[in-house]
């Protein structure tokens, strides 16, 4: 019998339904996660390679003003390599102008871009300051000593002088991204022997991150399948310079 009583079913999630949900928004939010963290290497990538393009047009434009005014450049002479204490790779060298010197140190040589230790004992140091990083430093040089050998052919000065200390210009200037170099070097390409001219070819390749990070003779980054690869932090890019020079003007 019906005493007018109604009977109300509420109706809630099953274990099921509310497992389902739990799930979809963990997935949701795994998505979101995995999102924000690509967008931050892309975007930290992005920093890195506009501070390597910026100093790679800050390097072209003084290596081409200095080249252009040179006047006689011999490269036996005048652009040296120094090999590193296995004697298998190049841990720097210099390039003698005239005006000017550019000193430089490898990445390989330093083994790791924040790391100024004697990785090796070819590396170039500032005599005041042995702990100062030297990168790519110009020098004033019109004498062309930081290229002069001694008799053994070791360098004259492998450090750069006290004397030279407030005038030397580092200019791969570090900013939110360590910049190195890992390839430098000068070749001629053709000589006018009436004009004194030349075209001289200045190929040089800056990166940023790990050495780990980089191939083993570190002309590109390691791809995303090989270990030890730094998507966000490893940026090599290869430059090339073509200078009329030894007009001297």
């Amino acid at each position: 019998m019906n005493h007018g009583v109604s009977i109300r079913r509420q109706k809630g999630f099953t274990l099921i339904e509310l497992m389902l949900a739990m799930s979809f928004i963990s997935v949701l939010l795994l998505a979101v996660a995995m999102t924000i963290i690509q967008i931050g290497t892309i975007y930290n990538k992005g920093l890195a390679l506009k501070e390597l393009n910026q100093a790679s047009r800050d390097v072209a434009t003084d290596v081409r003003k200095a080249l252009s005014a040179a006047d006689g450049i011999d490269t036996s002479k005048d652009y040296v390599e120094v090999k590193n204490d296995g004697n298998t790779a190049v841990a720097g060298g210099r390039i003698c102008l005239g005006s000017y010197s550019y000193i430089w140190n490898t990445l390989a040589a330093f083994g790791d871009p924040e790391d100024a230790t004697d990785n090796d004992s070819h590396l170039t140091h500032y005599e005041s300051n042995p702990n100062k990083i030297v990168q790519l430093v110009k020098v004033p040089d019109p004498s062309k000593i930081y290229c002069a050998k001694q008799t053994s052919g070791a360098l004259t000065y492998q450090n750069i002088r006290n004397a030279d200390t407030d005038v030397a210009q580092e200019l791969l200037a570090q900013g939110d991204h360590s910049l190195s170099i890992t390839h430098l070097s000068l070749t001629p390409s053709t000589r006018d022997d009436a004009t004194r001219e030349a075209l001289y070819t200045f190929n040089y390749t800056l990166g940023t991150g790990s050495l780990t990070a980089m191939n083993l003779d570190q002309s590109a980054c390691l791809d995303a399948s090989q270990a030890k690869s730094d998507l966000a932090y490893c940026n090599v890019v290869q430059f090339s310079l073509v200078v009329r020079a030894g007009s001297g003007v």
